[in-house]
This record gives C-alpha cells, sequence and structure tokens, in this order.
C-alpha cells in the first residue's frame, strides 16, 4: 500500500478545518446573536489555501442566503473551489498545454461554446444594468425590487462574467463592493483557464 499523497492529505486537513470553523461560528453566532464569530478573512485565506470544498460544504449546510454580510465570503468560496479543481486537474490530469489550446482553437469552429459565452455575457450586462437603473430609481425616493447580490454572482458565475465586468465599468455598478469588485475579475481570469482546458481537451 503507497503512501499517501501529501498533497491530498493537506487537502483533507484544511478542508476539515474549514467546514469545522463554519460550523463553530454559526454556532457561535446564533448564540451571541453577532453575525461573524469566526473572522471571515481568516476563513477566506483558508478556503484559497485549499479549504474552498470544506467552505462550499459548509455555506450549503449553515449559510445558504447570500445578502450584503456574506456576498464576498459565497463568491470567494466558489472562486477557490474552481482555482483549487483547475490546480489539480494541472496536477493530476495534464497540465495546461497553449500550444494544443491555440490548435484546438483555430482547428474547428466552436459555435455552441460562443454562443453560450455570448448570451450569458449579454443577459449578464443587461441585469447588471437594470440593477444599476432600480438603484438610482430607489435612491430618488421609490422602493422597487432590486437584483439580489447573490443572482447576480450566480449570472456571472455561470459564463456572464466578461459582460458583469463590462457592466461594472460602463454603469459604475458594485465597483465598490468586494465580492464584485475583486470577485468578477478572478472569476474572469478562472473562467478563461476552464474554457482552454475544455478546448484542451476537446470538450468544447
Amino acid at each position: 500500500m503507497g503512501a499517501l499523497d501529501p498533497l491530498v492529505l493537506y487537502l483533507a486537513i484544511v478542508n476539515a478545518t474549514t467546514l469545522a470553523l463554519v460550523a463553530l461560528d454559526r454556532r457561535l453566532s446564533g448564540r451571541g446573536g453577532s453575525g461573524e464569530a469566526v473572522s471571515r478573512t481568516a476563513l477566506t485565506l483558508l478556503m484559497f489555501a485549499g479549504g474552498a470544498l470544506g467552505g462550499v460544504i459548509a455555506i450549503a449546510l449553515f449559510d445558504r442566503r447570500t445578502n450584503k454580510r456574506n456576498s464576498a465570503w459565497h463568491a470567494f468560496s466558489v472562486i477557490a473551489l474552481l482555482g483549487w479543481s483547475l490546480a489539480l486537474v494541472a496536477i493530476y490530469v495534464a497540465p495546461l498545454d497553449p500550444r494544443a489550446v491555440l490548435a484546438a482553437a483555430t482547428g474547428r469552429g466552436h459555435t455552441g461554446l460562443l454562443a453560450y459565452l455570448v448570451v450569458a455575457s449579454g443577459a449578464t450586462f443587461l441585469v447588471f444594468v437594470v440593477d444599476k437603473l432600480v438603484a438610482i430609481w430607489n435612491g430618488r425616493g421609490h422602493d422597487a425590487t432590486r437584483v439580489p447580490e447573490g443572482a447576480l454572482l450566480l449570472l456571472s458565475l455561470a459564463g456572464g462574467s466578461p459582460g458583469a465586468l463590462l457592466a461594472m465599468l460602463v454603469a459604475r455598478h458594485k465597483i465598490r463592493t468586494t465580492a464584485f469588485a475583486v470577485g468578477i475579475p478572478l472569476m474572469l481570469a478562472l473562467q478563461v483557464v476552464l474554457v482552454a482546458y475544455l478546448l484542451q481537451f476537446g470538450v468544447a
């Protein structure tokens, strides 16, 4: 029987730690009435250090509703999970090969993937702009329903990050909100890598 891979052991420990800390945070927050018993910054750092799966599981179990208080935490948990997933693919499956990606990208049409990305980005751009217009409308004394931050982040994560980033720049929307100002560029970078892998493996 071979020795356990040190990286696998490390990831198991850091994910279990992240999950346990979020469970403790929810327990203490519930008792004390505070919104954050364990530092979200520390938990976010733990997720980027490898505990992303534990963080996502913890959110699914204890902290499902996305709001202004936890939107950055939720966004970064998914971003970290995607980042680590791509890193593990590079380590255990195949490193990214720029020549293979270029050959795949120029070798045949990718109409389906391109159409999906254009539609996702266009829809995300429109939803961001509508939410900005509603925010302006509400600032003039009205009380219209805003698009939840969780929905904006989900659209961005589902392939609409280019549209989200464009809307943030054009409409000046969510540019001071950490989950968006930092999260959307990170999503875009990781989605570029994901698309490159899809091309390299001949999936797209």
